[in-house]
């Protein structure tokens, strides 16, 4: 750990770029190895090369007939080249067949083309009739020939470390004939919600009491990064919350709590975190909203919690900002504050000096043309439903005037 980190950890309240650095200073959970078929969106744990060359062999890329190049040089619709046709091969066979002066051999897509020949001619430039074919157009070396490695060349780099991989990063994988790869594991995570005025999902909403919506969005945000979290509501009562969070230590690899963490008298979360002995990483962020945000870490390092507000924007905006960056470096990800796109601003904007002030909107256009407008006029839940992404007003700037660019957009959707 440097110094700087050391020194972070040791601030109550400090700016989102320091909380970013020890977010980014988080190690990544260990490795296993798992087969191609249950990669998808996993983090590769090590630079990957190609085991095998694709295509392995020279092939055709067209259904036609292999032909020497220079027998057809002077091959056209007016002065047709009679070839003879000597043999047929497809995809997967291992004909031994060898294409001599003035003969052809038909071939079909992906298939080897065969000893002697340097070109494939396809099928709409030739004309045939018994036993023979007349080319109707030239076929330089070369032309519709797919050469051995040329997609993927053995011992090449083809994934590096820290890539999440999608369905064509699988498909280049199987191609260079990798089955099997080293992975960061999944966190197993934990979203506890946090009041007794919280009613869990199904059941009926009374008079005084409201639906856990933060854990319902923060187990659906955590889904929406391939992720199967377990939640679980706690009522406010300080014995149970300990005994209850300490059961999950050793077991989850993170535990995301929604709620009591302010300086009220129910608000029990940071007194479980001191009772459990949970070591902060930080504890609160100069962010608006969202600044009720600490990180911490059970004694022995196994379990990372992360200590979310209660109010749903600032739930929500905690979330996305640092929580699950949090999550991302658990998975392995190199950089999880990387993504973030530059828009003009359709309204002006007004922030807090000493503070980042964080705004939903929505993004339209794209490029240089990206333009962002805030959402005002709307309820806290409303705006969060529909907005698509976060602007982020930097604490050492007051205001942003509509027309003006904003580099740093968070998409959310």
């Amino acid at each position: 750990m440097s110094e700087t980190i050391k020194n972070l950890t040791a601030k109550k309240l400090i700016s989102l770029g320091e909380a970013r650095l020890l977010v980014a200073d988080l190690p990544p959970l260990a490795q296993e190895k798992i087969g191609l078929e249950d990669a998808l969106g996993r983090r590769v744990g090590h630079d990957i090369p190609a085991q095998a060359d694709c295509p392995s062999v020279d092939a055709s890329l067209k259904d036609g007939f292999a032909v020497h190049s220079a027998d057809v040089a002077t091959a056209s619709a007016d002065t047709p080249v009679r070839l003879r046709v000597v043999d047929m091969v497809a995809a997967g066979s291992r004909s031994r067949a060898t294409v001599g002066p003035g003969q052809a051999i038909r071939i079909m897509t992906g298939a080897p083309v065969p000893a002697g020949a340097d070109a494939v001619l396809a099928s709409e430039f030739v004309r045939e009739n018994d036993g023979h074919v007349e080319a109707l157009a030239d076929a330089h070396p070369g032309r519709n020939i797919l050469a051995l490695g040329s997609d993927v060349a053995r011992g090449e780099l083809i994934v590096g470390a820290g890539t999440r991989l999608g369905p064509t990063h699988l498909g280049l994988l199987a191609a260079a004939g990798v089955n099997a790869l080293g992975v960061y594991r999944r966190p197993e995570i934990m979203v506890v919600a946090t009041g007794s005025e919280l009613v869990a999902p199904g059941e009926s909403i009374t008079s005084g009491r409201v639906a856990a919506s933060n854990m319902i969005t923060l187990v659906a945000e955590l889904r929406c990064l391939g992720l199967d979290p377990h939640w679980l509501l706690i009522r406010d009562d300080l014995d149970s919350l300990c005994e209850q969070i300490a059961q999950f230590m050793g077991r989850y690899d993170c535990v995301l709590t929604c709620g009591g963490v302010l300086d009220g008298d129910k608000d029990y979360t940071m007194q479980a975190m001191q009772e459990l002995r949970i070591e902060p990483i930080f504890q609160r962020v100069r962010i608006g909203p969202g600044k009720g945000i600490c990180l911490g870490h059970s004694e022995d390092g196994s379990t990372l919690f992360i200590n979310l507000p209660g109010g749903p924007p600032s739930n929500h905006v905690a979330f996305v900002l640092l929580a699950r960056p949090c999550i991302q470096r658990l998975e392995g990800c190199e950089d999880p504050f990387a993504g973030a796109v530059a828009a003009r601003l359709l309204t002006d904007i007004r922030g807090q000096v000493g503070w980042t002030q964080l705004y939903y909107g929505r993004l339209s256009g794209q490029g240089v043309e990206r333009c962002v407008r805030p959402i005002t006029g709307m309820s806290r839940l409303a705006a969060m439903a529909e907005a698509d992404c976060l602007i982020e007003l930097p604490e050492n700037q007051e205001s942003a005037s509509r027309g003006s660019t904003v580099q740093k957009i968070w998409k959310i959707r």
